[in-house]
């Protein structure tokens, strides 16, 4: 397909600027090796198809992405920004500044916390429940706990099941429930193998595939697929700068959101690298429950168009205090506590969360 687009000319063929975006596309999603393998394919089909100088052309952009043709000319914005090495989105990463340094000044609760045995699959059933609802992925809480407690999947919804099955596998088990991504260069390698095992079930989500498309929440678009690399590689080692524990928490559960690398399970990913930053720190694990989740993705958004952090850091720590006063060591005492709190409403017009004494959480 692609030596017959860039050899030839007309209406029903894309242009050179499409095949570059395509090469491109493949190159972040995939990595140099999947490029190369399109390079050697191409090789193959060129003398069957009398395409040797198509061939040429495709190799002229290929080294070029790849840094190893210095004299191929690349005509879109997102090939010259791969050619040049790790393009960045700088207005991200502007972002993720203020949000460090707001985040090295603040004053954070610590809350010490290590649950074991019961309690610590009880407290990630939990976590994984409202983690997938508030991303529309909706269960009757009783219904999720069969699901999760005797791994028993729903026959009329399979890949909802694996859903919370994912996120709960995730929040339980070494080393994503205590170990982030390794910041800088690694980070996004990281990131992939999470999203691979946490949607497995799910193939059309494309699990450990970066997206290939722009993606949006409303009307704010997220990072380029050029720039998610880089940008992933630069932003990641910025959280070094930031004190371990909530802090770093809450820089990486930004991080991740506002990049947005995959199609499909951002949020869900956000939240579970935070919390194995908590977690790593001996830290009280962060749930962000149905009834406060517009609350936090508001706080997101002033971050993300205004450069504001104090709002969602404010909302972390509030939500930090909230996870932390369950008792966990009884599933039905738990899903009891939490219901008596409101935090399995979904409109906070009508209703706000409490704490378990009966005062206001948020």
């Amino acid at each position: 397909m692609l030596l017959e687009n860039i050899g030839r000319k007309g209406d029903l063929r894309a242009s050179r600027a499409d095949v570059e975006e395509m090469l491109v596309a493949i190159l972040n999603s995939s990595g140099e090796k999947a490029l190369n393998e399109v390079r050697d394919q191409a090789a193959a089909l060129a003398s069957p198809l009398g395409a040797e100088k198509s061939l040429g052309r495709l190799r002229t952009i290929i080294g070029t992405l790849l840094g190893t043709y210095s004299k191929g000319e690349l005509t879109t914005k997102a090939g010259r920004a791969v050619a040049r090495g790790a393009p960045v989105d700088r207005e991200r990463l502007e972002r993720f500044e203020v949000l460090a340094a707001h985040l090295r000044t603040v004053a954070l609760p610590h809350i010490e916390r290590s649950l074991q045995g019961v309690a610590r699959q009880n407290a990630a059933f939990l976590e994984s429940y409202f983690s997938n609802y508030v991303e529309g992925t909706k269960f009757d809480i009783q219904q999720a706990r069969d699901i999760v407690m005797t791994n028993k999947v729903m026959t009329s919804r399979p890949k909802d099941s694996h859903d919370i099955l994912g996120v709960f596998r995730l929040a339980i088990t070494s080393p994503y429930r205590d170990s982030p991504p390794l910041a800088g260069e690694e980070f996004l390698a990281g990131l992939e193998s999470w999203h691979a095992e946490m949607l497995k079930m799910r193939p059309e989500a494309q699990p450990g595939k970066l997206k290939l498309e722009v993606n949006y929440a409303g009307t704010t678009q997220f990072v380029d697929p050029a720039l998610v690399r880089g940008t992933f590689a630069e932003g990641s080692a910025l959280a070094r700068s930031v004190p371990e524990g909530l802090a770093r928490g809450a820089y990486y559960a930004f991080l991740v959101s506002e990049v947005h690398p995959f199609d499909d399970g951002n949020g869900r990913l956000s939240r579970l690298v935070m919390n194995a930053e908590l977690t790593r720190a001996g830290a009280s694990r962060i749930i962000i429950p149905t009834l406060y989740h517009l609350q936090y993705v508001d706080c997101a958004r002033a971050l993300t168009r205004k450069n504001e952090p104090q709002g969602f850091v404010q909302a972390l720590a509030k939500m930090a205090h909230w996870s932390s006063q369950f008792n966990y060591e009884g599933l039905d005492l738990l899903i009891d506590e939490v219901r008596k709190t409101n935090a399995l409403e979904e409109s906070p017009v009508e209703f706000q969360l409490l704490n378990l004494d009966g005062s206001r959480a948020a």
